[in-house]
């Protein structure tokens, strides 16, 4: 008869067993397709609502932001909303549907947390500003950039959805 301790232990094995194994069996999204579906979304999304901000205040308030600087922080904060949104609701923007790519937990390959979606849009800007921190991601195996190292997510190419 197995004590207690005994079947913890294996179970705990196991349970880790099964933990790398599943990642091991994850097809993560490289840099050129990220790359990709961070264009199709600047389309989709960035479009419209710099078309409706410049409806609002204006062609010369988009042309020369120094005048208005109002609008632009309305068109991210509008943007910012929509596309963690989006990841909340469905784990991907327009971008990454097209291209079968979901952003996960980087530990349990599940859903992230609405915190995680916001780390990883803000942690967007601390790479771009650096610009290697995008780069980052060539030269990992797991090929996860800065903007996902902030939040604990990674970006998965998966043909069904997350849970």
């Amino acid at each position: 008869m197995k004590r207690w301790r005994n079947l913890k232990k294996e179970y705990k094995k196991q349970s880790y067993q099964k933990q790398t194994s599943k990642l091991a069996d994850v097809e993560y999204a490289g840099f050129w397709i990220r790359l990709l579906a961070v264009m199709m979304d600047t389309f989709m999304i960035i479009t419209p609502i710099t078309i409706v901000i410049g409806i609002i205040f204006g062609y010369d308030a988009l042309k020369s932001p120094d005048n208005n600087n109002i609008a632009g922080i309305i068109q991210m904060v509008f943007y910012a909303i929509i596309t963690i949104g989006m990841w909340q609701k469905w784990g991907q923007t327009p971008g990454k549907k097209a291209l079968k790519l979901y952003i996960v937990d980087a530990k349990t390959l599940k859903k992230p947390t609405l915190m995680q979606y916001t780390l990883h849009f803000i942690g967007y800007f601390i790479a771009m500003v650096s610009l290697i921190g995008f780069l980052i991601g060539i030269f990992r195996k797991d090929k996860r950039a800065l903007h996902d190292l902030i939040s604990s997510t990674a970006v998965i190419i998966k043909e069904e959805g997350i849970n």
